[in-house]
């Protein structure tokens, strides 16, 4: 099968199971057969209920299991509602911290540590009941795509050969280097420190990394010829979202600075500076940047802002960024100025209230209003992404329910309480 021999040619495989991008062509697969029996096969609730009612009566499930739970989808949600609370145990209970998927073990550290950031971000932007409603709903979809790996990883791997499996191996093992060569800085230490403090060893990483390379692309090659996207979808997207896809002109606004309290003795302030000592501060402005339009007629802009400019955009040549509007004040007259000038263009030494400037409009980047042949690739793109991640999810949750699982909602509750917990350890004391 391709996927086995693309393992080696993956780039960097997201933590998250879904994140990635698809590509494919124009064909239409609209009528496109069934996937044969190698391939998954989507059945309907009814067929599953029945099969499930005849492995019961068989004797091959137990009845009192209760699988189909673990990846349905959340209720749709009123317009206005309580933040989901977190379950408390009852006096005595012990919160389980592994979910048992069928005869393989899911741990509340591996849900826990490809959100830690996500996690972080939460807190900082949500109130304290929004964060706990937030954080339910991103730990059942990130366990949603944990199981969904485990299990397609185990089917997929028990079709594979040695030599196959040892490719996979090679995969990770790249995979893992990587991740400690751009986020480590090549410290193996530093990285398994990082794991410990998120209850990981370095090979149940390892393990993470593996079940989700090869569900990526077993998914991916099973249900792939599945997805096509029709003109008419990509015409009514462009039609929906066309003001995306416009942009108004920008220009890049680029300083170099010489305020004035910049040349104030150590430690002074421009409010309590007596005048003589403002006046002197306003005449070493005046002959600094009087100093960078010199050096400009012999040197590149930007290496003269690394030199002379005094503000916090210094170090990166003067460069504040695109905008396609003035700044607020007090940098309204000087950034409105570039809005007047030809790409390249650079102003004499202006005097405002707070010092001395020069100002350059970079580059000019003209509006953008691309016609729907211009974009329709990038539309198909996406549309071929949102519809073949749906396939997958509906793909997983069909596996789900067909496995032997323990109680989702109590291995939720105590990965949320062990999130809060980390990321309340986590913060700097005031």
């Amino acid at each position: 099968m391709a996927w086995k021999l693309r393992i080696l040619t993956i780039g960097a495989v997201g933590a998250a199971f879904l994140q990635f991008a698809c590509r494919h062509d124009d064909r239409d697969r609209q009528n496109c057969p069934p996937p044969d029996a190698g391939r998954p096969v989507i059945k309907t609730q009814e067929e599953l209920a029945s099969e499930r009612a005849a492995q019961i009566d068989a004797g091959e499930v137990a009845p009192t299991t209760s699988p189909a739970p673990l990846l349905a989808e959340a209720k749709p949600a009123p317009t206005r509602r309580a933040p989901a609370p977190l379950i408390r145990p009852a006096p005595g209970a012990i919160e389980a911290e592994v979910l048992l998927v069928n005869d393989d073990v899911i741990t509340v550290a591996e849900v826990l540590y490809p959100l830690r950031e996500r996690i972080a971000e939460l807190r900082a932007v949500q109130t304290p009941e929004g964060f706990v409603d937030s954080l339910n709903s991103l730990l059942r979809t990130r366990t949603q795509q944990a199981v969904g790996a485990l299990l397609i990883h185990k089917k997929a791997l028990a079709g594979l050969e040695e030599h196959q499996k040892k490719i996979v191996e090679e995969g990770v093992e790249r995979r893992y280097r990587e991740t400690i060569d751009h986020e480590f800085g090549g410290s193996a230490a530093r990285f398994e420190r990082r794991l410990a403090d998120g209850g990981l060893t370095a090979q149940q990483y390892r393990t993470l990394l593996e079940r989700d390379l090869v569900a990526h692309e077993y998914v991916r090659e099973q249900l792939m010829p599945m997805v096509s996207i029709s003109r008419n979808e990509i015409l009514n997207y462009y039609r929906l979202n066309r003001a995306r896809y416009a942009t108004e002109e920008s220009r890049e606004l680029a300083m170099i600075e010489a305020p004035f309290d910049a040349f104030l003795p150590p430690d002074a302030s421009w409010d309590r500076a007596l005048e003589t000592v403002r006046a002197q501060a306003r005449l070493k402005a005046a002959r600094h940047i009087r100093s960078a339009a010199e050096a400009l007629a012999g040197r590149p802009f930007e290496d003269v802002a690394r030199e002379y400019s005094r503000g916090v955009h210094a170090t990166h040549g003067g460069v504040w960024g695109e905008i396609t509007r003035p700044l607020q004040p007090p940098y309204d007259g000087l950034s409105k100025l570039i809005f007047d000038f030809e790409e390249g263009q650079v102003s004499e030494p202006i005097e405002t209230q707070q010092g001395w400037y020069v100002v350059r409009c970079n580059k000019i980047t003209p509006a953008r209003n691309p016609a729907f042949t211009d974009v329709q690739d990038e539309i198909r793109e996406i549309l071929t992404e949102e519809k073949f991640q749906r396939l997958a999810m509906d793909y997983m949750n069909k596996l789900a329910s067909q496995a032997t699982m323990s109680s989702l909602e109590v291995f939720l509750n105590a990965a949320a309480r062990r999130a809060i917990h980390d990321e309340a350890r986590s913060r700097p004391e005031n």
